[in-house]
């Protein structure tokens, strides 16, 4: 008898698997913005730090406990790279999304009910925004080199050569850092199911959104996601050949 999980145990995995990292990561910000309203206390390092920590925290804690039963992708731009590389079976990519985006919904739903809708709301409800100046190319450009690292590193933890056992903190790790960077300028969704989710609950609340930058984040993330996978596999290639060509007898004339 198999112990492998079944498919909607793997499904179930990523719905809530995305739904912690939303209500954690994205509520985390819905919640400063909450605390601060009201005051002229600028937006800080120290909150986005504080923010950063929050999505590092459920991330690494989220991947340990599902990472075996789904493989933790909690993103479909790592679902879709996967796929597209031959390492996830194309059959599972919708379900796999679709669980991601209504994980999503359901943890943009807590932030709503945990904050008190009016005030998610007025806080954006957990929703990343690139301004006016950055512009829809800058905007994707941007998400796409964030969404680049974030899936370089996850194949580079997956690969059988890496370290076992720090896949998590590695992942986490890295997303921390980018939102450090990618964050003051587009929020650093640097995961479609991730933005999708908030939103689509703050639209449905009557909250401001802006319809004309959703194209901005999926575009990003997945070209982003596609290229970051691509890279880390032409490098693994390369190091491959390096090792074979390092232990192969090198035959001198007799």
């Amino acid at each position: 008898m198999s112990d492998s999980p079944t498919t909607p145990q793997k499904l179930l995995a990523e719905l809530l698997g995305t739904a912690f990292l939303v209500y954690v990561g994205a509520g985390s910000a819905a919640a400063t913005g909450v605390i601060a309203a009201g005051t002229q206390v600028p937006f800080s390092m120290a909150q986005l730090g504080v923010i950063s920590f929050a999505f590092m925290l459920v991330i690494v804690g989220t991947v340990y406990a599902i990472g075996h039963i789904s493989g933790g992708h909690i993103n479909p731009a790592v679902t879709l790279a996967l796929a597209a590389t031959g390492k996830f079976p194309w059959r599972e990519v919708p379900g796999y999304i679709a669980a991601q985006v209504v994980g999503a919904a359901t943890g943009a739903l807590a932030i709503f009910v945990t904050l008190g809708a009016d005030a998610a709301k007025a806080a954006g409800g957990g929703v990343t925004t690139y301004a006016a100046e950055t512009g829809f190319l800058r905007g994707t450009l941007i998400e796409a080199i964030g969404t680049f690292m974030l899936v370089f590193v996850i194949f580079g933890v997956i690969d059988r050569r890496a370290v076992p056992g720090w896949a998590p903190m590695a992942i986490g790790s890295i997303v921390f850092a980018i939102i450090i960077i990618v964050g003051p300028a587009t929020g650093a969704a640097i995961n479609p199911a991730r933005y999708v989710g908030p939103f689509l609950v703050t639209a449905a609340f009557g909250g401001t959104v802006g319809w004309d930058q959703l194209p901005a984040y999926l575009i990003g993330d997945f070209a982003g996601g596609l290229l970051g996978a691509l890279a880390y596999l032409g490098l693994a290639v390369a190091r491959d050949r390096a090792e074979v060509e390092s232990t192969t007898p090198v035959r001198t004339a007799p």
